[in-house]
């Protein structure tokens, strides 16, 4: 009875998946009760860390009440499109913080192979109304940026937020590795209803008679990444890191469901693939960037990584990180 009432904390990782548990599984499980995501939200992202206290998040929460409670927010590790101020400091900190608030609790951690996520998180900023290109997005150093000598000033991306291995094994020595559950994406994607037997069995949980396994957040089509970057360009909102030439307002949310539209017609072309999105010398640096990475990863998770994409083995020969040429790298523009 006692593992019957544990409190499940999903807490992402941003792109894998999360929307759809949160809207077509978790609220469909008989016998727990999904905590309202904007209650979550509020009780650990809205305040600060130093005012923290457990006791009064735990109530909020619910978690000694009613059904066993299951927290589903990706936030809580990490604040996307911002790896190097917010999303390893706050992953950390909400680990801690759950910790405290219910030590007895079930981790789920879902990883992706990081090309393909640096792909997403890239549509996603174009989603939420970002100008900049995908070379700019992932590699801010090389152009403008306040914050150059201090990257922790100005929030902006960062590799270092996939480095998935350091975060599970975060949970780990918080939790224990008995209550720690990390899964790859990619299982999901391939063959939904089988992982989700799979997902169930483990963590056990009943099985829903019947749920929708369609994608939600397509990513947009190749005519459709340009045309994001246009029209984006007359709205403020709602991204840090972009450039408006003037503010149209309501345009975004005009834009938003223009562009859902289009993205559901084939003659726009298909969606392109991370080396088609970043560029081939892109993604191959990233796939050896994180190699010795999902070394570690793959042994915790006894699964082969390799099998599902994930770069595993050393290179045969270094590849440089992609940089802009000298002359225009030295206009910062």
């Amino acid at each position: 009875m006692q593992n019957r009432r544990q409190p499940i904390f999903h807490v992402g990782l941003h792109k894998t998946g999360t929307t759809w548990f949160q809207k077509r599984f978790y609220p469909n499980l008989a016998g727990y009760r999904f905590v309202n995501r904007r209650l979550v939200r509020s009780t650990l992202l809205g305040t600060s860390p130093l005012a923290f206290d457990a006791a009064a998040a735990r109530r909020v929460l619910g978690l000694d009440e009613g059904d066993p409670a299951i927290v589903c927010e990706e936030d809580l590790s990490g604040i996307l499109h911002n790896g190097g101020l917010l999303t390893n400091y706050v992953a950390k900190e909400m680990a801690n913080q759950l910790h405290a608030i219910a030590p007895e609790a079930k981790i789920v951690i879902f990883v992706r192979e990081q090309a393909a996520m640096a792909a997403s998180w890239y549509q996603q900023y174009l989603r939420e109304g970002g100008t900049a290109s995908v070379r700019h997005y992932l590699f801010p150093e090389d152009y403008l940026f306040l914050g150059k000598a201090r990257p922790l000033k100005v929030p902006r991306f960062d590799f270092s937020a996939f480095d998935h291995d350091r975060l599970v094994a975060h949970y780990d020595s918080l939790f224990g590795r008995e209550s720690v559950f990390v899964f790859a994406y990619e299982q999901l994607a391939c063959d939904p209803e089988t992982f989700i037997t799979d997902f169930c069995r483990r963590l056990d949980l009943p099985l829903p008679e019947r749920l929708d396994h369609s994608r939600l957040n397509s990513s947009y089509r190749a005519a459709l990444v340009p045309a994001a970057r246009l029209l984006n360009l007359f709205s403020r909102r709602e991204v840090a890191d972009k450039r408006t030439l003037v503010h149209i307002p309501f345009s975004f949310k005009a834009r938003e469901y223009l562009l859902e539209k289009l993205n559901r017609l084939s003659l726009f072309g298909p969606v392109r693939s991370p080396e088609a999105l970043l560029g081939g010398d892109t993604a191959e640096w990233i796939r050896q960037r994180f190699a010795a990475s999902n070394r570690a990863l793959q042994e915790r998770m006894g699964v082969d990584l390799g099998e599902l994409g994930y770069a595993t083995k050393p290179a045969d020969c270094e590849v440089s990180r992609p940089r802009r040429s000298r002359l225009i790298g030295w206009t910062k523009n």
